[in-house]
């Protein structure tokens, strides 16, 4: 019974800690007042096309879902355009019928690796390397130490999503979150995650339907 306890304690605290996205802060304009937008543009700022289409879709079918208006930006305007002519940007979105637009950016990422050693190394009389033998018998002893390795990489990913209103430039809302992704991770369902977060914490603010 004891080990059933403890087993089931350390399944309850690596459940705990398998979350890999998280909201770190939210900011709402105080002079943000009026209802929720009526028809949001979502813009992925990332040069790789499919990296901005998978953002950009997942926000927008997220929020339809939830009767909120929304569209894709990647198909109606391309980065170095919006740069290069802010005004006639946010007319054609105006255009396409959006009074707000939702940025999603990256603010930081950083990456890491790891080498685990899976069995122990095995004892060689041999191992500085000054005594006398030729290359086998050097070649022997790294081989008789060497173990199965387990490598694992992690990248830490700081996003910041921020709602504009289209008719006076202001930011109504923005948040940051940071997402643990690691290499067994389904880079997809994370981000679904993610979005689901985000909006969750735009409607409880009143943002959004």
């Amino acid at each position: 019974m004891k080990l059933r306890q403890i087993a089931f304690a350390a399944l309850t605290l690596s459940l705990c800690g398998c979350a890999a996205t998280s909201l770190k802060q939210t900011w709402k304009s105080p002079t943000c007042t009026g209802g929720p937008v009526q028809k949001i543009a979502v813009l992925g700022v990332d040069e790789r096309d499919f990296y901005r289409s998978a953002v950009e879709g997942h926000f927008s079918s997220q929020l339809r879902a939830h009767g909120q208006s929304a569209f894709v930006t990647h198909d109606l305007l391309a980065l170095p355009v919006i740069k290069a002519d802010k005004q006639a940007a946010a007319a054609r979105v105006r255009e396409a019928g959006a009074d707000s637009v939702l940025i999603v950016r990256l603010v930081s990422s950083t990456s890491s690796a790891s080498q685990v050693r899976a069995t122990p190394g095995y004892y060689a009389p041999v191992v500085t390397g000054y005594e006398s033998g030729d290359w086998y018998s050097y070649y022997s002893v790294a081989y008789m130490d060497m173990g199965t390795v387990w490598s694992n990489s992690k990248r830490d990913v700081c996003l910041d999503t921020s709602l504009f209103d289209l008719k006076t430039g202001q930011r109504l809302w923005s948040g940051i979150t940071q997402t643990v992704l690691k290499d067994e991770m389904d880079r997809n369902e994370e981000l679904s995650v993610l979005v689901a977060k985000v909006l969750a914490a735009m409607r409880k603010d009143g943002l959004i339907h």
